[in-house]
């Protein structure tokens, strides 16, 4: 066995067993490495096969580690941790670097706070620098090589990378979340909105022709990562976009009973200067979260 593994195991098959096993899940897995559900399930089957073990236990569309499988999971996480921070200490360049970014606040909470850890366990000698920005004010004095803005994503002078997929649904707490089956049942909740942004409940309760609840209470705040806070304490119904909702302790706690959407036209952007070139370390910090966000940065793009 020992040289079986030496001598013909794959990466692929172990970082897509390592995300599985994170997330439990074969559809989430497959948006975190860019790749389909179904080679996904692919990749760790193969590898199921070549340990002649089973590593999880499929049943009713969900997944659960089996024993071999817990037991295999830290070690392949290990080993990854190790392989990718080496390879970047030897590789790179970089020594104690820092990359500073302006982040719109609600993204920052939701969205790269619980996957900042992984860039540092890739790359430990850059430090990252977070300075929250929520309004158009800001860009004007912003000093930061990266900004995650939020708007339309037509700013004069600047790249801009969507990050999140422009869509908003209704999500609330999982006990609240019970309670609602189908649109109308909205009725008697607060409704959360967000400061600012183009779109909110109005477009969502005209889209599904329940102009009769927009006279029901309402409570507005100017961030979306407070609107998920809330709705998590089982204060009302916030609109988010669902690629906030991925990952992090706020996803474990809340839920989206209805699957009605309405499309924005706004979202969160990664920008930087058109003109200007980026550090090196800022070109990594770029790179890693177009990949994050299942962007392929382009060949050379790091600078």
């Amino acid at each position: 066995m020992d040289k079986l593994l030496t001598s013909n195991i794959q990466l692929n098959w172990l970082r897509t067993f390592e995300a599985v096993g994170r997330q439990l899940s074969f559809t989430h897995a497959g948006r975190e490495l860019n790749m389909s559900q179904s080679a996904v399930s692919q990749q760790v089957q193969l590898l199921e096969h070549h340990l002649d073990q089973q590593l999880f236990r499929r049943a009713n569309r969900t997944i659960q580690l089996t024993d071999a499988g817990r037991a295999f999971l830290p070690l392949v996480q290990e080993a990854m941790r190790q392989l990718n921070s080496g390879a970047a200490q030897i590789f790179s360049p970089l020594n104690k670097a820092v990359v500073e970014v302006n982040v719109n606040t609600a993204f920052g909470v939701l969205w790269l706070a619980p996957r900042l850890q992984r860039f540092h366990a890739i790359y430990p000698q850059i430090s990252i620098r977070q300075l929250g920005t929520n309004w158009a004010t800001d860009f004007d004095i912003s000093t930061a090589e990266l900004e995650i803005r939020f708007g339309p994503g037509n700013w004069t002078g600047f790249d801009a990378h969507t990050l999140v997929t422009p869509r908003l649904r209704p999500y609330c707490s999982i006990a609240n979340a019970k309670r609602i089956r189908q649109p109308a049942d909205l009725e008697g909740f607060a409704l959360l909105d967000v400061l600012g942004t183009p779109q909110g409940w109005d477009r969502w309760l005209e889209s599904h022709q329940l102009d009769s609840l927009k006279a029901q209470p309402r409570q507005y705040m100017d961030s979306y990562a407070t609107a998920a806070s809330m709705a998590a304490n089982g204060f009302g119904v916030c609109l988010l976009y669902e690629d906030l909702m991925q990952e992090g302790m706020l996803s474990k706690q809340l839920s989206s009973p209805l699957r009605q959407g309405i499309d924005s036209d706004a979202s969160y952007y990664l920008c930087y200067q058109s003109d200007k070139a980026l550090s090196a370390a800022a070109g990594i910090f770029k790179d890693w979260l177009l990949m994050e966000a299942g962007i392929k940065p382009a060949a050379g793009s790091t600078q």
